[in-house]
C-alpha cells in the first residue's frame, strides 16, 4: 500500500538554529512593596509631617495678616458673636463680610469697632439722619471698611455673610420729630421718617438676607414692652403698649419689624436673630437726644438745670432717673428742675437676663460709676467744640 504520510525524523535541532529565549517581564510592584518603600528610611514620617505643616498653614493663613486693634480700651463685647458650639476657647471664626445699617450711629459705630477688631470686613450703610461720620472716621483708611450714604428705605444690592440691621432713630426727640418715617427713612415730608425705616427698611434688608443667604440680626428695643406690667421683663412677655400714643410710631414700628423678621424666618427660611436693647449710654451718644443720661450729662456740662420729668420715681435698667450720680461726677452745685412727664413714659423698665446668662454667658460688666466718666469725657470734648 502506498504510504500516504511520512513522519519527519525526530531529532533535536542544532544549537545554532535554536530560537532565542524571550526576556521575562519585570514584576509589577504590589501593595507590600509600596508599604515597604514608605517604611524604609522613615519616608512615612516625612510625608505625614509635610501634610501637617501644609494643613496648619492653610488653617492659620486668614489670621496671620491680622494686626490687633489698639483703639478700643475695653475688650467687653457689645454683641456676643460666639455660640456654644464646642469650639476651643480662643479660636476665632473665619473673617466675614458684614453690612451694618445705621453703623454711623451710637450703638452701630461701637459694633463696627468690634467687628473690624475681630477681622471682619464691614460695610456701613447710613443716611446720617442721626448718625455722624465722626463716629466711624477712624476707620476710613482701613481697607476692610466701606461707608455708603444710603437710606435703607430704598433697596440695595450687596454680597455679604451677615446683616446687622440697626437703622432707625432711637431717641424720643428724633422719632417724635418724624413719626411716620420711624415706623414705615428720607422723603420730602419730614413727618414720614420713622415708620418707614422700621417697616420698609426692615423689609428691604430681610429681602436681601433671603436673596443672598445671609444671617440677619434685628436690633429691637425694650419699647416693645410699652409700660410693662411684668417686672423684670422676660423675652416671652407680650407687653403693655398704647398703639395710638405719641410713642407708638417707635413701639409699634419695632413690633412690626419683629413680626416681619419672624415671618421671613418661618416662611422664607432666613436665619434670624432679634436683640431687644434696653437703655444704653456711653461715648458717641447724641448730645441732645432726650434720654435721661445724655440729658443729665449735657445739661450739667452746660451749667443748665438737670431736667427730671414727672416725680423722678421712674426706673430704668441702670438707675433711677433722678439719681444724682451725674451731679456728683460733673458738678456738685448743679440744680434739678422737675417738669411734667411725657405721655406713655414707662414707669418701670428692667430686663430679665436669665436666658442671656444661660445661652450666651453674657451679663453687664461695667457699672454706672465706671462707665459714666468715659461718657462725660466724650461729651465735654464735643460740647467745648460747639
Amino acid at each position: 500500500m502506498k504510504q500516504l504520510h511520512k513522519s519527519s525524523p525526530t531529532h533535536a535541532p542544532s544549537p545554532a538554529h535554536a530560537p532565542a529565549p524571550k526576556a521575562a517581564k519585570p514584576a509589577r510592584p504590589g501593595p507590600r512593596s509600596w508599604i515597604g518603600y514608605l517604611l524604609r528610611e522613615q519616608r512615612l514620617l516625612f510625608v505625614l509631617l509635610g501634610a501637617l505643616i501644609a494643613s496648619t498653614f492653610f488653617l492659620l493663613r486668614p489670621y496671620l495678616s491680622l494686626s490687633p486693634s489698639s483703639h478700643l480700651p475695653d475688650a467687653r463685647p457689645l454683641f456676643s458673636f460666639a455660640a456654644r458650639s464646642g469650639v476651643p476657647a480662643g479660636f476665632r471664626p473665619p473673617p466675614r463680610r458684614v453690612v451694618v445699617t445705621g453703623g454711623a450711629g451710637f450703638v452701630g459705630s461701637h459694633l463696627v469697632d468690634r467687628l473690624l477688631e475681630q477681622g471682619d470686613s464691614v460695610i456701613v450703610v447710613d443716611n446720617f439722619f442721626t448718625g455722624r461720620k465722626e463716629n466711624v472716621a477712624h476707620h476710613l483708611r482701613n481697607p476692610r471698611f466701606e461707608l455708603l450714604r444710603h437710606d435703607v428705605v430704598e433697596p440695595i444690592l450687596l454680597e455679604v455673610d451677615r446683616i446687622y440691621h440697626l437703622a432707625c432713630p432711637a431717641s424720643p426727640v428724633h422719632y417724635k420729630y418724624n413719626p411716620i418715617k420711624t415706623i414705615i427713612s428720607f422723603i420730602p415730608d419730614l413727618h414720614l421718617l420713622l415708620y418707614k425705616t422700621n417697616v420698609m427698611g426692615t423689609l428691604n434688608m430681610l429681602g436681601l438676607a433671603k436673596r443672598i443667604g445671609a444671617r440677619f440680626l434685628l436690633t429691637s428695643t425694650s419699647e416693645v414692652y410699652g409700660d410693662p406690667l411684668e417686672h423684670p421683663q422676660k423675652e416671652t412677655y407680650w407687653g403693655h403698649v398704647n398703639p395710638i400714643g405719641v410713642r407708638s410710631c417707635y413701639d409699634e414700628g419695632k413690633r412690626t419689624a419683629e413680626t416681619l423678621t419672624m415671618d421671613y424666618h418661618r416662611g422664607g427660611g432666613v436665619e434670624v436673630r432679634i436683640a431687644r436693647i434696653f437703655n444704653t449710654y456711653g461715648p458717641r451718644m447724641c448730645l441732645d437726644d432726650g434720654r435721661v443720661v445724655s440729658n443729665f450729662v449735657a445739661q450739667a456740662l452746660r451749667r443748665q438745670p438737670m431736667t427730671v420729668y414727672g416725680d423722678g420715681k421712674q426706673t430704668r435698667s441702670f438707675q433711677y432717673v433722678s439719681d444724682l450720680v451725674v451731679k456728683e461726677t460733673i458738678d456738685p452745685m448743679a440744680t434739678i428742675e422737675f417738669k411734667p412727664n411725657t405721655a406713655d413714659d414707662p414707669h418701670m423698665r428692667k430686663p430679665d437676663i436669665t436666658k442671656a446668662k444661660q445661652l450666651l454667658h453674657w451679663e453687664p460688666k461695667v457699672s454706672l460709676k465706671e462707665g459714666l466718666p468715659l461718657m462725660v469725657t466724650d461729651f465735654r470734648q464735643r460740647i467745648s467744640d460747639e
